[in-house]
């Protein structure tokens, strides 16, 4: 019995709702109001004030919601006092003000149909809505959802009609308080920081300010700061988002404080400052962290992670704060001439760019630039020094300024013409069409089947060292080239090199002699046993002559 009078309830129920939705969808009494496009009548740009007030399904007040916008920000009044998002009142706003009313049923209707707000859920409605622009107010009461679910009734405060709206609305007006707050870590946009301070519990404070188009340490030394790695930290903090907000502030959560935690702070042109204290993990993927509101959030476990490696590249105390494989352009002065070096990637070979346009040795490069990168600023020449060196180094993000240091920085016996590659000549020997060998005394030899100068020809002629890459006024003279002691001349099947003489001048420290490359700019040391290499098989020819 009990049974079938639960079910005649139901029926009688969903008959009542039934003829309301007919009542609705099939039109409207002759008084009925003049229909909407929209619920609101209001400018919903100009909507400074909001209020939601939630009910449970037993009528009481589950809590209130005041917003209000503030010097063109949005901020939560009530339940708590805190930063909104921007994006999630707007689409709030939007879903009541822009929802467009499905179907209508005037007072006249309801007294016909003898119902009243009560059927509706109107008397003690599920939510109530008010909008303020400041000068205007509305206010609505949404109620029951239709009986398709697809919908809710809703009442305009001093409307004597009722309305159904889509179920969007209540689903927007459901949305916790947690979402309602602000999901942006920094409010600051990245453009307007000025500087930037890390400071990680028990260590130095680590602080950084822009100069100009690029980044300076400031604290705890005063020092270069590479703006690629500044500018990773201040886009990832400034798009960083909030995981979650905490239930109940968390307030048993440790490792928050500022001599606790590791504290980032950013601060704009103005004075603005936003700080975020990371603390102890949460779960495998986030950490606990408080804002600069004090809310406490959980935050990406990443974020954190990249600030702290990147910090300890920024507190590097290096004139040039690089890695190798990073350097692009790398010079060199020395008075006259400035030498010049690049390279198009971290794998491409180095090219000497300036004073000449000529192939590098790596090793060398390399070795020079191991030791510029590792400058500190107690290395730099002051003022004064005389006949210093200046370096300077570029990489894809950042040209650095050129540095002086004095002329002892240079290992000793080591020449910036060596800078440039030693290899002479280098083909195999099956390109090789004809040798010829001539003596200052006017001797010449053909060599062509000689073993030992295919030899020197295939594994390549390398310098020991580099004399100059640029001839001054007398230097033809003074190396022997005017009338070299010895004229190599090297015709290869080659269309880009088919005729190459290299001139042996004269004699060189260490028992070798200076050596040319015709259309070379460079003047190279041979070795004495290179240089007999490349001469024996002409003196053995000689002696065997006598």
């Amino acid at each position: 019995m009990r049974n079938r009078r639960a079910i005649l309830f139901f029926l009688a129920w969903s008959a009542v709702f039934a003829l309301a939705l007919a009542a609705l969808s099939l039109g409207r009494h002759p008084d009925t109001e003049v229909a909407r496009s929209t619920l609101s009548a209001l400018d919903v740009e100009r909507v400074s004030h909001l209020e939601i007030s939630r009910a449970t399904p037993d009528g009481d007040e589950a809590g209130r919601m005041v917003l209000s916008r503030i010097d063109g920000r949005w901020r939560i009044e009530a339940p708590i006092s805190a930063e909104a998002d921007e994006a999630s009142v707007k689409r709030t706003i939007d879903a009541v003000m822009l929802a467009e009313p499905v179907d209508e049923l005037s007072a006249t209707d309801m007294a016909t149909m003898g119902r009243s707000l009560r059927d509706f859920g109107l008397a003690s409605p599920r939510f109530t809505v008010m909008l303020s622009d400041g000068g205007r107010r509305e206010s609505y009461s949404f109620g029951r959802m239709t009986p398709s679910g697809e919908e809710i009734y809703a009442r305009q405060d001093g409307k004597s009609g009722v309305v159904t709206v889509s179920a969007r609305v209540a689903r927007e007006l459901s949305r916790p308080l947690g979402e309602m707050r602000r999901r942006r870590l920094f409010t600051l946009d990245r453009t307007d920081v000025m500087a930037l301070g890390l400071k990680n519990a028990g260590e130095p404070f680590t602080k950084l300010v822009k100069e100009g188009g690029g980044w300076r340490l400031s604290e705890p030394m005063e020092a270069p700061a590479d703006k690629m790695v500044v500018e990773e930290i201040v886009d990832a903090l400034c798009s960083a988002r909030v995981v979650d907000y905490a239930a109940d502030g968390a307030s048993g959560v440790t490792g928050l404080g500022d001599n606790e935690g590791y504290v980032i702070s950013l601060r704009d042109s103005f004075g603005t400052v936003e700080k975020l204290t990371f603390g102890v993990p949460f779960g495998t993927n986030a950490v606990w962290a408080l804002t600069s509101e004090g809310a406490v959030v959980h935050v990406d476990a990443t974020l954190q992670e990249l600030c702290r490696k990147r910090q300890k590249i920024l507190e590097d105390t290096r004139v040039f704060p690089v890695e190798m494989p990073s350097v692009l352009t790398f010079s060199v002065t020395e008075g006259f001439p400035a030498y010049m070096l690049l390279r198009t990637s971290p794998t491409a070979p180095w090219r000497l760019a300036s004073p000449v346009d000529a192939p590098a040795d790596a090793a060398v490069v390399e070795g020079l630039l191991t030791r510029v990168l590792a400058l500190r600023g107690v290395d730099l020449a002051v003022e004064g020094t005389e006949n210093p060196l200046t370096f300077s180094i570029g990489t894809s993000a950042t040209n650095f300024p050129a540095r002086s240091v004095p002329a002892s920085f240079l290992p000793e016996g080591f020449r910036l013409a060596d800078l440039r590659d030693k290899l002479i000549l280098r083909h195999a020997r099956t390109a090789v069409k004809r040798i010829r060998v001539d003596t200052a005394a006017g001797a010449g030899w053909d060599a062509t089947r000689s073993d030992t100068m295919l030899e020197c020809v295939e594994k390549g002629v390398v310098a020991e060292g580099v004399e100059t890459v640029v001839f001054r006024p007398g230097d033809f003279e003074r190396y022997g080239f005017r009338h070299p002691s010895y004229t190599i001349a090297f015709e290869f099947d080659d269309k880009e090199s088919a005729l190459r003489k290299l001139l042996l001048g004269a004699a060189a420290p260490g028992g070798g002699r200076f050596a040319m490359l015709g259309g070379s700019d460079a003047a190279f040391i041979l070795s004495a046993a290179t240089v007999s290499a490349l001469t024996k098989p002409v003196e053995d020819t000689m002696e065997e002559s006598k």
